[in-house]
């Protein structure tokens, strides 16, 4: 049956480095772009819901206010280490990518156009704060931003869908709506981004906890991670029931991995979500806010593993990624390496300085509650 499936050939050129480093690469650079991305999504989502409480709390105002300043710069990350990720999808997957993009072209063209409005609509809202429109524009626009890409990843991993596909549009305006996994994906990165947002607002008011402000957020962000924590339990299940019957057959039963992140993909949250309720409750914020950190951080490595192990799942019949020929160039791995340790050094360095001018801009702002 898959002879028949017309999938292009892997690129004849080999691999500049081992399957596992491109791949390690690979999750890293996704993992970093996913929390950017988590931050922009939901971000401008409080944003847009803070602003129309602009005039009847102070607190919702001033975060308003915040996020809109930082939204143009967490764009710019979810940008570039998109960029980065995308590179190490093509280099391993390319024949897949490549043949799903062509497939849906239009839209997936259209994502540059889209995305450079969005990019003006959050710089428009950051220099018009009491004009929500842009605001909104950049929200709407960002989500179907994220529709278009998961429509393509899902579409990658469906070849048997794409000959069908291609004779009802050759001109690339198909989108794969019969994919049953397509809804819940979508909803499940979604929700996430908002939960995200929501931890990364509640870990910034936990290291503010000493100003009112700094409760305020802290009480929210709970509320906007906990919330959409839970909620995707749900939607998580519709997501695995909806898989084709041999991904959850390899899943559960072939390979041990795949479980194991299953299963530790429902603790880590749970421990994520009891730490946040300890760190309002208790006299450690500290302490447990640091812990769910790390339960959050941990439950993002393990969904992103998650994700590799279904696609893997998926294109068992068509890839093996270990049959590809690879002849590595340690010389410009070693070079890249280099230098994306230093840019990850400076985007630290880049924040740091972001939140000092932060927490500095708001000691000179007395809070008029």
């Amino acid at each position: 049956m898959s002879e028949m499936i017309p999938i292009p050939t892997p690129d004849p050129m080999p691999l500049p480095g081992p399957v596992w480093l491109m791949l390690t690469l690979l999750l890293v650079t996704f993992l970093l772009h996913l929390i950017a991305m988590n931050l922009t999504v939901g971000g401008a989502l409080m944003a847009a819901i803070c602003s129309l409480r602009r005039k009847t709390d102070v607190f919702a105002g001033r975060l308003a206010s915040d996020l809109t300043r930082l939204l143009p710069v967490s764009l710019a990350f979810t940008i570039t280490l998109g960029v980065a990720a995308l590179l190490f999808v093509q280099v391993l997957y390319g024949n897949l990518l490549y043949s799903s993009s062509i497939l849906i072209g239009m839209f997936w063209i259209g994502v540059i156009p889209t995305l450079i409005i969005a990019y003006y609509g959050l710089y428009y809202s950051k220099s018009h704060p009491n004009d929500t429109r842009g605001l909104w524009l950049s929200l709407v626009l960002l989500l179907a931003i994220g529709f278009i890409y998961v429509n393509n990843f899902t579409l990658m991993m469906s070849p048997q869908q794409w000959l069908e596909m291609y004779r009802h549009s050759a001109a690339g305006l198909n989108l794969n709506w019969t994919d049953p996994s397509l809804a819940p994906r979508y909803l499940h990165f979604m929700l996430g981004a908002l939960a995200i947002a929501g931890f990364i607002i509640f870990v910034a008011g936990a290291w503010n906890r000493s100003t009112e402000y700094g409760q305020w957020m802290m009480h929210k962000g709970s509320h906007w991670f906990i919330a959409p924590t839970l909620l995707n339990y749900a939607v998580g299940m519709w997501f695995l029931l909806a898989l084709p019957r041999n991904v959850l057959i390899t899943l559960f039963t072939a390979d041990r991995l795949g479980a194991i992140l299953i299963a530790l993909g429902m603790l880590f949250p749970i421990a994520a979500v009891a730490h946040v309720v300890l760190a309002i409750r208790t006299d450690k914020t500290i302490v447990h806010a640091k812990l769910a950190v790390l339960m959050t951080l941990l439950t993002m490595m393990v969904m992103v593993g998650l994700r590799q192990v279904v696609r893997a799942a998926y294109l068992d019949k068509y890839v093996q990624l270990r049959e590809l020929p690879v002849e590595s160039q340690w010389s410009v791995i070693s070079i890249f390496l280099i230098l994306f340790v230093a840019g990850l050094l400076t985007v630290y360095i880049m924040v740091k300085q972001l939140h000092r001018g932060s927490g500095e801009s708001t000691k000179l702002r007395a809070p008029s509650s």
